[in-house]
């Protein structure tokens, strides 16, 4: 899966539900700062009402953590 800034939140967690552990290490957590409207959204939408600090980085350990196999 590519990951990218039209990615969006339900996208990766359809697909790797173990990516949570990736959002939380940038400070997210998911399942309570991200209304379900919000998951439907690509991930530069999401960056500042799901309080992402550093999107290029979430992106970048996303990317790392999918092309890994750790989910």
């Amino acid at each position: 899966m590519d990951i990218t800034l039209d990615t969006t939140v339900l996208n990766v967690l359809e697909q790797f539900p173990e990516a949570l552990e990736v959002f939380a290490s940038h400070g997210v957590d998911v399942t309570l700062e991200c209304p379900e409207c919000i998951l439907e959204t690509s991930l530069s939408v999401c960056e500042s009402m799901c309080h992402i600090d550093d999107l290029d980085e979430l992106i970048k350990d996303l990317q790392v953590f999918v092309g890994s196999g750790q989910a």
